[in-house]
């Protein structure tokens, strides 16, 4: 007789599974083999630089050295929401429209700071991953990775008023920078995390306060500033 499989096994199963390609979950410019950084230039780009722009063609793919990115998109009620960041960790511009096969950029990506990045033609690239089983996965991994924070992110944010979204967005902010130290100064301008988070500029600017009275965030110079301590105390109250 057969041995009924359990909810346990099957949940090691899936682990163990993962657990075998655990080290091919990035795709950025770290991976490239020197043939393909060869093919492309390198490009310096000064902060507020479009490097790309919505609806022109895929040409290229760009891979982030060093600097961070934003990615604007406009939607049909005259907004514009800044809905991705991009550096060198998570740092490719092109890669969801040259494998989703589109004729156009999906979204206008402007540089925040200075930024560098290696230009490459995106046939090069393409015919580089189609032909690599490793580039498959990682290529896989990074699309799908994308594609479930992308459908958390819409949810939560369907559900939060203007405080509890810039909270959310203050805590994923701390999130992404903490290895630099456990106090984070948060760079981006009222009108970028407006655009980040889909509220106006006076609603950021109020919830600003907001946290400065309930003491969640501190400011100098016109920054705000997150401890370890206070990003616990916006973690807790984002949920309460």
């Amino acid at each position: 007789m057969k041995k009924a499989i359990s909810r346990k096994d099957e949940t090691m199963n899936l682990t163990s599974e993962w657990a075998k390609y655990e080290n091919e979950s990035t795709f950025n410019l770290s991976i490239l083999p020197k043939e393909i950084v060869d093919m492309g230039t390198w490009i310096t780009y000064a902060p507020k630089s479009f490097i790309v722009t919505r609806g022109d063609f895929p040409k290229y793919l760009y891979f982030i050295k060093s600097g961070t990115a934003l990615g604007t998109k406009h939607y049909t009620d005259g907004n514009e929401y800044n809905y991705f960041q991009i550096d060198k960790s998570n740092g490719n511009v092109g890669m969801l429209e040259v494998f989703a096969k589109k004729n156009s950029y999906v979204a206008t990506v402007i540089s925040v700071t200075e930024l560098v990045a290696l230009r490459v033609e995106s046939a090069v690239v393409y015919d580089f991953v189609m032909t690599n089983q490793e580039m498959l996965r990682r290529c896989i991994t990074l699309i799908a990775e994308d594609l479930y924070k992308r459908s958390g992110d819409d949810g939560i944010f369907y559900y939060l008023d203007g405080l509890n979204r810039l909270r959310y967005y203050l805590i994923h902010y701390y999130d992404t920078h903490k290895d630099e130290g456990k106090r984070v100064v948060i760079e981006a301008q009222y009108e970028d995390i407006a655009k980040n988070i889909g509220v106006s500029i006076r609603t950021v600017g109020r919830s600003i306060q907001k946290l400065k009275a309930l003491e969640e965030i501190a400011s100098k110079n016109k920054k705000m500033i997150i401890t370890d301590e206070k990003y616990k105390l916006l973690l807790k109250n984002l949920w309460s």
